[in-house]
């Protein structure tokens, strides 16, 4: 039989730097669970230490700023950072809508503030109908609002260019150029 137990401490010490209330308060199990368990009082199930894998390894989102507005009248920076208050330098996707909220840009960074600043100065790169004056040039001068989404970090998966690439699969922003791909899900060998 294994000693589900023995790899349970072996989990919370590693990844839940021996904190058992910080396991708790990410598995939603209760202290007595866990040091009954971890004692070897009972043994946890096998789920139960699949899930506290999954917990420790699954980095949770945190939603910076949906929808916020901008303007394009205030410097940029000033007002990234404002948005993105203690999150700037965090793993995350961030996007940027027009005046009727629909998306048309979508970004993941390993660094909020830089990457979000970097994409919103480039150069806007649609073909507009030849009767439009007044082109806009840059992206910041057609975004209106923006969202901003942590999505923690993890050192086993990039779980900001998985995220990117979903939503770019679907929505399909008019000002992204790659809509990335998804892998090709197969049917594991006797599931049906």
């Amino acid at each position: 039989m294994t000693d589900r137990s023995g790899v349970l401490r072996y989990i919370i010490e590693r990844y839940y730097s021996g904190d058992v209330e910080n396991a708790c308060a990410l598995t939603g199990y209760s202290t007595k669970q866990i040091a009954d368990w971890c004692s070897g009082q009972c043994q946890p199930q096998h789920i139960t230490v699949e899930y506290f894998i999954h917990r420790a390894f699954t980095p949770e989102f945190q939603s910076v700023v949906e929808f916020a507005e901008f303007k394009q009248d205030q410097p940029v920076m000033a007002q990234l950072k404002d948005l993105f208050k203690g999150h700037e330098e965090r793993a995350g996707i961030y996007a940027f809508y027009d005046s009727m909220a629909n998306l048309i840009y979508l970004g993941k960074a390993t660094n909020l503030l830089k990457e979000a600043y970097s994409a919103i100065r480039r150069d806007v790169d649609i073909q507009f109908p030849a009767g439009i004056k007044n082109k806009p040039e840059k992206r910041y001068e057609i975004v209106r609002y923006i969202s901003a989404y942590d999505v923690g970090s993890s050192d086993w998966m990039d779980f900001p260019k998985h995220v990117e690439s979903l939503i770019l699969r679907i929505s399909k922003p008019i000002l992204n150029k790659n809509i990335g791909h998804i892998e090709q899900a197969y049917t594991l060998p006797g599931i049906d």
